[in-house]
């Protein structure tokens, strides 16, 4: 019973380590930002690999690092596994574990290990090899909390971006069909099948414009001109939809961390537990300590209150928010 009951009091604190309001205490930065430096001195070792006289010349360091990486990577999958049932968003027991490993983060996990594995039994192509451990980089997901707005931000307008994909395909289809109509017998070399002439519509649309391919008829010009004109706004749409999507993400956040925040004023005191559940909401919200801070700041002041703590009777959060123009005079 104790053995037990010691292992799940260990699995909590891994937990609140890695994912929880631990990881901003020193050992949690600590471990955080071990892993995070590895990432990238994996991703950089990779491409320092691909220059001959450096990979021949390290070989066997970039060898011992891999080893070393996979050996830790290996170790953090399976804590994170193990953990998986202390975060709510899985569930208890088997269960949890099971819909953990199945999440996208997790199979990215198991993508950046599998692969040196299986390169001890089967023989894998180097190419391909590299281009599978640069996808650490993905792991990084696990420590940028921007990345989790990014994600949801990318599965919300999933639908409107393919639409807008779909119509500048269309768009670049059509051009290059008419653009090869109007030019293939002027420069046959240029324009030689309708694949080169899509070539000529992508770049063109882009704004990129390499120079390699450019009509020389009159209608060719022209067309050239209408592709150029509508690409500017085409091909930015979707980029455009983004950005708009990505703002209002965060300024949702931030209004339903305002919220929480107003619920927690509404006794005039903060107390510890509401300080640390507000700071848990606003690590999963991504949105910083500072600014946690100058939201309850601002919310106290429209209220007509300072925050003090229930115990000692000071302000809890005058430290990390200074205002000099604002000095109250010393009482005599």
């Amino acid at each position: 019973m104790s053995t037990s009951s010691s292992l799940n009091s260990l699995r909590s604190r891994c937990y609140h380590l890695l994912d929880g309001d631990r990881a901003n205490t020193p050992l949690g930065y600590l471990i955080n930002g071990f892993i995070i430096t590895l990432i990238v001195v994996n991703v950089t070792v990779v491409i320092i690999e691909s220059i001959p006289e450096i990979n021949q010349q390290y070989k066997i360091q970039f060898q011992w690092l891999e080893i070393f990486s996979v050996a830790i990577f290996t170790v953090e999958y399976l804590i994170r596994i193990w953990i998986a049932p202390e975060n709510p968003r899985f569930g208890q027991g088997f269960k949890g574990r099971l819909k953990y490993i199945r999440s996208p983060i997790a199979l990215v996990d198991l993508i950046v290990i599998v692969p040196f594995y299986l390169s001890l039994f089967i023989n894998i192509d180097l190419r391909y090899l590299r281009l599978l451990r640069l996808l650490r980089l993905l792991k990084l997901s696990h420590y940028i909390r921007s990345m989790d707005v990014f994600v949801k931000v990318l599965s919300s307008e999933l639908g409107s971006i393919a639409s807008a994909i779909f119509a500048v395909l269309v768009l670049v289809v059509l051009a290059a069909c008419l653009m090869f109509t109007l030019e293939h017998q002027a420069q046959p070399e240029a324009f030689k099948t309708v694949l080169d002439a899509i070539w000529w519509a992508v770049v063109t649309m882009t704004t990129v414009g390499y120079g390699d391919m450019t009509p020389v008829t009159a209608g060719g010009k022209i067309l050239a001109i209408l592709i150029m004109l509508l690409g500017v706004g085409t091909v930015a749409l979707p980029a455009g939809m983004l950005a708009a999507r990505f703002s209002e993400e965060l300024q949702n956040r931030k209004s339903s961390l305002t919220a929480e925040v107003i619920n927690a004023l509404e006794d005039g005191e903060l107390s510890d537990h509401e300080k640390h559940l507000l700071k848990t909401i606003s690590r999963q919200y991504g949105i910083s300590e500072k600014e946690l801070n100058q939201i309850i700041h601002n919310q106290s002041l429209e209220l007509g209150h300072k925050i003090h703590c229930p115990h000692c009777g000071n302000s809890l959060f005058d430290a990390p928010i200074k205002d000099p123009e604002k000095k109250q005079a010393p009482n005599r």
